[in-house]
């Protein structure tokens, strides 16, 4: 019989034909038949001299017995000499790959085992206790890596004799201490063993407290290990630690001072493998996103960044290119580098800025220009963190010193410092737009510079992508203040844009044409023309291997040019640009990155031909579907298990491969996500969304089959993918709601809110919940009624807003500092904003909900908002007391006549409002009083002389123009509602004088509403005014200052009732000068 069996395994060795490999399985399913072939197996296994047909012999032990039904009909005496041969075969066998495959049957074994009175497991436990704890350091290692390997293979089955086995780990480190070696073989099996099982320990009291008093001896094996230097020893041994953090941060909580320690040493020896540093600065940035508040409290945050910085300094030029370059160069330096991001992120940066700071000052003098580079790179990392922080207190100052970095004598430093103001660019704005005076020039400088380098065959400079970097993010973010700017802008670009010049600049030099555009719109017209000479030179079908970025980055720029420049201005090219975009798209070349371009310039087009799409749907939807859900984007890493080298029989077995309930293994470890392919799926999931925004009925017979797809891959590992998704299936509703189609929209909805309600609840990356929050409240505003129509999908939202304000989601990391106050402890901006999101959400719930319904949430949870209002106060957070305001006045619509109910609550706080020390608070403060009074109708009329007394208090010393508007606007909705309580003779003189609006339009709405009331229902009263009226409504219509068709009527007819009933005083006006005269009849003759 084993002759027999072996000759079946050669033949499956061979790796043969597949009918041979067909055949030699038939006669394997045939020898199965007999009872003796698994012993004959299991014999092969024990004794067979060939490597290959031993671990051969076990993949297929492995493979047959862990199919439990299988198990079931081996005769109980063959099970038993198979459990105890295994075992033997652990215990003498040296070759990892039978070994790991023997593992993994005895963990099989061990679950089919475990319903019997006496399970094998008890023996298995004495039989591993006896030989780890042996004195014999041979024989403890043995037991040791025996008890590894059968963890991994069955670590649910281990975890349910938790406590023994924590306590069999504390004596075995306890012994190693004590005999002064703590990076032995044993105790590194035991930290592996132990580390596959921390998933499973919470719950288990008595296990999580032995672990918790082991890990001041874990930490000192880790050092041991490090020590050692063996970088693959110490990267097994520190699974432990990983694994806590993952499964069971709590267990951490009063140890993060001594482990925060081990690393900040080990990280500062620079004698140490690069990979072992790598390792425990990553879990310094864990360490911060879990355990913050203990670190604040333990004045652990000073020593942490002396340590990252002086990492930093470490660095080679190279590798802070690699990370310039967004590239993970792995190094100790980028890891430091991502970890202060992460700090920025994860830390109220009241508690990160000032330490850092003082540790960049000295930096930045340094004669060490690593040391100065190093300071720039800082001060660029932290702008996203903390950029709230930066605009309100330290923008100038640091704008300033980049200034002086990018005339640093130093190569080096001036990449850094070109890096930092990129950085600032894009997350400081608008803040830092009003610089644009100070930067520009300086950037234009360097790009003028470069252009006469280039003239002069000189190599690109070292700092070329990343003064790129900041001229982009800079004129895109400047709107319409970048047009003074265009004739010198467009002049150095056309200059780098020569044929002569190098592929790769060229490229750089239309991105920043395509940033510009966003910007100037409409006013890049007098370039256009030259603009598209130059991208059609690059938009050919076939172009050198070379070429292919550029052409690449042409049909980007030629896509943001379709949407900014104004649909009468692209619409002559649309015929043209779609049918290169049909014929690239199915003859262009194979390459996700190029098809990623096609569907950004598609998805422009949109916004221009509108339902003409219709005739290019059926072209182009299968590729664009089939993107959607494409798997190229994950590619599976095998695993190094012996078995994934050998045939499997049942891939050619049909019978054997789908026949039980139980799964199979995953050959796969993990997956790889290919960045080119997931951009790809990106752009094709927002090229939907836009088709369903821009085309209307073109895009209705694809709607459907749209929002299946992209529901599909709603839950991908990238982070951008989920968003794009939400974005998407949240496009399509509302497209949906367009079409009037009510019913297609609550059932979409009735699909999708508990799909974003669970998404807001389990989805650990802050970025994302935030999204979906600010995301679904614009949907709510939308699709309004039609979004919420039962009370399950009402509570789900209401649950995630106050859950919210609870710090209860899996992005929040609630986790106790062990210090007390936790209340007072201050949030990181980024925790902020996912707050800010849920309190902005709350009015957005509030348009989905009959004003009733929503009343009887709001009040459950507006005693929330005030909480936080005062923890703000306390703080001097004055962004957070902004949102809070203006949070809660959004919801006075939503509430209708319901605010009648919250007035005598609410009113004072607003009132005390107007006297925030920060002008965007005030501003929503005004706001506020006035929906709260045009809401609450009669009940408000009494509040009416302590209403008015705090505005005219606001309005003598407020110097905000928004602020100011919004004082105007809310004495509008106090005239609007009840006109005979305001002493009018004595508030219409200031009230006009303040009109018409400077920067908050929108208000000209109420304002006009307030001219109308009082023109019908007061006119005497205004009779004086009634030319400064006129003067305030024809200059707020002439600078387009309506905020919509309707209000403009709407001021229109005001002016044609005063032509009518005051003749005089409309003339009087018109005829001021031609120009008034020209346009007010224009207007008029028009608008009849």
């Amino acid at each position: 019989m084993e002759a027999a069996v072996l000759k079946i395994i050669d033949g499956l060795l061979k790796m043969g034909t597949t009918e041979s490999i067909r055949q030699a399985t038939a006669e394997l399913m045939k020898a199965y038949e007999n009872p003796e072939a698994l012993l004959c197996l299991t014999q092969i296994v024990m004794s067979n001299e060939d490597v290959q047909r031993r671990t051969y012999a076990a993949v297929l032990l492995q493979r047959r017995l862990k199919k439990l039904r299988y198990w079931q009909v081996v005769p109980a005496d063959h099970q038993a000499a198979i459990k105890s041969r295994m075992l033997q075969v652990l215990v003498t066998e040296k070759e990892r790959g039978v070994k790991k495959q023997v593992a993994q049957l005895i963990g099989s074994l061990v679950r089919h085992e475990a319903e019997k009175e006496d399970p094998w497991m008890t023996e298995l436990l004495k039989f591993i206790y006896e030989r780890c704890s042996s004195r014999d350091p041979k024989e403890s290692e043995q037991g040791s890596s025996i008890f590894a390997e059968l963890v991994d293979s069955a670590p649910d089955q281990f975890a349910l004799h938790m406590e023994a086995i924590s306590q069999l780990f504390a004596s075995i480190l306890l012994n190693a201490e004590a005999a002064g070696d703590m990076a032995t073989p044993t105790v590194l099996n035991m930290l592996v063993a132990t580390s596959c099982l921390l998933p499973f320990v919470s719950g288990h009291s008595a296990a999580e407290q032995t672990v918790i008093k082991t890990i001041p001896l874990i930490i000192k094996a880790l050092n041991a290990f490090a020590q050692k230097g063996d970088s693959h020893q110490f990267m097994n041994a520190f699974e432990i630690v990983d694994g806590m953090v993952e499964f069971v941060p709590h267990l951490l909580t009063n140890n993060v001072k001594p482990l925060l320690e081990f690393c900040l040493i080990t990280a500062g020896d620079n004698k140490l493998d690069e990979s072992i540093r790598v390792q425990v600065i990553t879990l310094v940035g864990s360490l911060v996103r879990l355990k913050k508040k203990a670190i604040v409290k333990q004045k652990l945050l000073e020593p942490i960044l002396g340590v990252l910085f002086q990492v930093m300094c470490q660095d080679t030029e190279d590798d802070a290119e690699d990370y310039f370059a967004g590239e993970s160069a792995n190094s100790p330096a980028s890891t430091a580098t991502q970890t202060l991001d992460l700090m920025a992120l994860h830390l109220p940066p009241e508690k990160f800025i000032p330490p850092l700071l003082q540790l960049l000052e000295p930096s930045l003098q340094s004669a060490d220009p690593n040391c100065r580079r190093s300071a720039f790179i800082c001060m660029g990392v932290i702008a996203e963190g903390c950029s709230e922080a930066i605009n309100n207190k330290y923008l100038e100052v640091m704008l300033n010193i980049v200034k002086a970095g990018i005339t640093d004598t130093t190569m080096l430093v001036r990449v850094a410092a070109f890096y930092a103001l990129g950085q600032f660019a894009e997350f400081l704005q608008p803040a830092i737009s009003k610089f644009a005076p100070q930067i520009l020039p300086v950037l234009f400088d360097y790009l003028s510079q470069l252009v006469v380098e280039l003239k002069m065959g000189q190599p690109e400079p070292k700092h070329m992508e990343r003064m790129f970097y900041a001229l982009e993010t800079f004129c895109e973010n400047l709107e319409e203040d970048i047009v003074p700017y265009l004739p010198v802008l467009m002049d150095r670009l056309f200059a780098v844009l020569e044929p002569q010049n190098s592929v790769h600049i060229r490229e750089l030099a239309l991105s920043a044409i395509s940033s510009t555009s966003s910007a100037a719109k409409k006013h890049l017209m007098p370039y256009f023309p030259k603009i598209m000479s130059i991208l059609q030179a690059c938009l050919v079908k076939e172009c050198p291997e070379e070429m292919n970025n550029l052409r690449i980055q042409a049909i980007d720029t030629l896509a943001a040019l379709c949407r900014e420049v104004g649909k009468e201005n692209f619409i002559g090219l649309a015929d043209d640009t779609m049918n290169f975009c049909l014929m690239m798209l199915a003859e262009g070349p194979d390459d996700p990155d190029f098809r990623r371009s096609i569907y950004n310039l598609m998805s422009a087009l949109s916004s221009v031909v509108n339902e003409s799409m219709a005739t290019v749907f059926p072209k182009i939807m299968s590729r664009i579907m089939e993107s959607v859900i494409s798997s190229e984007d994950v590619l599976p890493i095998v695993s190094d298990n012996a078995d994934s080298d050998f045939p499997d029989p049942a891939n050619v077995e049909i019978d054997l491969s789908h026949t039980d309930d139980e799964d199979d293994e995953e050959d796969l470890d993990c997956y790889q996500v290919e960045n080119d392919y997931v951009i790809e799926k990106e752009e094709a999931i927002m090229a939907l969304r836009e088709f369903a925004a821009n085309t209307g009925s073109a895009f209705a017979p694809y709607l459907q089959s749209a929002f299946e797809n992209v529901y599909k891959v709603i839950d991908h590992q990238q982070d951008e993918i989920r968003k794009a998704c939400v974005d998407a299936i949240c496009g399509f509703i509302i497209a949906v709601n367009k079409m009037g189609d009510t019913a297609g929209v609550t059932r979409a909805c009735e699909i999708a809110i508990p799909k974003f309600a669970h998404i807001i609840r389990t989805d650990d990356e802050v970025s994302v919940v935030s999204h979906v929050l600010d995301v679904i409240c614009d949907l709510f505003k939308d699709v309004k009624l039609a979004a919420i129509t039962n009370q399950e999908n009402a509570d789900l939202i209401f649950g995630c807003i106050r859950d919210v304000f609870a710090n209860k989601m899996a992005c929040q990391f609630n986790e106790q500092s062990g210090g007390g106050d936790e209340e007072d402890t201050e949030g990181s901006e980024y925790d902020e904003m996912l707050i800010e999101n849920a309190a902005n959400l709350l009015p957005g719930f509030g348009a989905a909900l009959q004003p009733e319904a929503f009343s009887l949430y709001f009040n459950r949870i507006y005693q929330f908002y005030l909480q936080k209002l005062a923890k703000a106060k306390k703080q001097d957070a004055p962004d957070h007391r902004a949102y809070i305001y203006g949070s809660l006045a959004d919801c006075f619509q939503r509430l209708g006549n319901c605010t009648v109910t919250y007035f005598d609550n609410l009113c004072p706080v607003f009132i005390a409002g107007t006297k925030d020390s920060y002008a965007k608070a005030r501003q929503n403060s005004y706001f506020a009083l006035g929906e709260l009074v045009i809401f609450a109708e009669e009940k408000s009329f009494e509040s009416y002389p302590a209403i008015l007394q705090a505005l005219s208090e606001a309005i003598g010393r407020e110097s905000e123009p928004a602020a100011m508007d919004n004082i105007c606007g809310a004495v509008a909705r106090l005239i609007v509602t009840n006109h005979a309580g305001v002493p009018l003779a004595q508030v219409l003189p200031v009230f006009l004088n303040h009109l018409p609006l400077k920067e908050d339009t929108v208000e000209n709405d109420m304002i006009q509403k307030a001219f109308r009331v009082l023109f019908l229902q007061a006119r005497t009263s205004i009779e004086s005014h009634l030319e400064q009226m006129l003067v305030i409504t024809i200059e707020s219509i002439y600078k387009e200052q309506m905020p919509d068709e309707e209000s403009t009527k709407s001021a229109v007819a005001f002016i044609n009732e005063v032509r009518a009933n005051y003749p005089d005083k409309f003339n009087a006006v018109s005829n001021s000068n031609p120009e008034v005269f020209n346009y007010v009849h224009t207007l008029l003759w028009y608008r009849r």
